[in-house]
């Protein structure tokens, strides 16, 4: 079995823990929900495709993230809202995208609960940057980026509040925050 088969065996059968912060929100209700993409590029080593955000955004700017955002009010559901952003920030169309299901949410520093939803896209899947939005799109082997030994936590003190802040480092880029978390949290529902 390759890595992309046992990735997807064990993602469809492995259901993630819920959390108690969670349990009691409905994700696709929200009123400051938001999605994000995370798309596996099924390669014969497959990669997982993240974006470096431009300078000069209001929010997040210069940060690694996966293509998503906030959930617009025409939005049917959060996998939609993964989609249409996707396609805003770095034109890949919504019928390339294999979705094979959702996570549990993450809130966010900003207050949003975040579900990243999981999807395939072909090798020969064209897509390109918005350069309003994004100033690099990258990609990491899948086995890297769900290796434990490449993820790391430091403990912060937010306004009297701790928090682990989760980083990830591959090559040039430095992952960290809710996205590094995202990928920490998929990593251990695959364990």
């Amino acid at each position: 079995m390759n890595i992309l088969d046992n990735f997807i065996n064990r993602f469809q059968l492995i259901l993630p823990v819920p959390t108690d912060a969670i349990q009691s929100v409905n994700d696709d209700h929200s009123k400051k929900s938001a999605a994000v993409l995370l798309p596996i590029i099924c390669k014969p080593e497959p990669t997982l495709l993240f974006t470096k955000r431009t300078d000069n955004l209001r929010l997040h700017a210069s940060q690694i993230s996966f293509p998503g955002g906030a959930r617009e009010p025409n939005d049917h559901s959060l996998i939609e809202t993964a989609l249409r952003e996707s396609y805003e920030e770095i034109n890949i169309l919504p019928n390339q995208v294999q979705i094979l299901g959702k996570m549990q949410p993450i809130k966010s520093h900003s207050d949003y609960l975040v579900t990243p939803i999981v999807g395939l896209l072909s090798a020969k899947a064209s897509y390109y940057k918005n350069p309003a939005e994004v100033a690099v799109i990258f990609e990491v082997p899948l086995k890297h980026a769900l290796s434990l030994t490449h993820h790391h936590a430091i403990i912060i003190n937010d306004a009297g509040n701790k928090k682990r802040l989760f980083f990830y480092r591959y090559n040039q880029y430095l992952i960290w925050g809710l996205t590094a978390a995202i990928i920490n949290k998929l990593a251990l529902q695959l364990v």
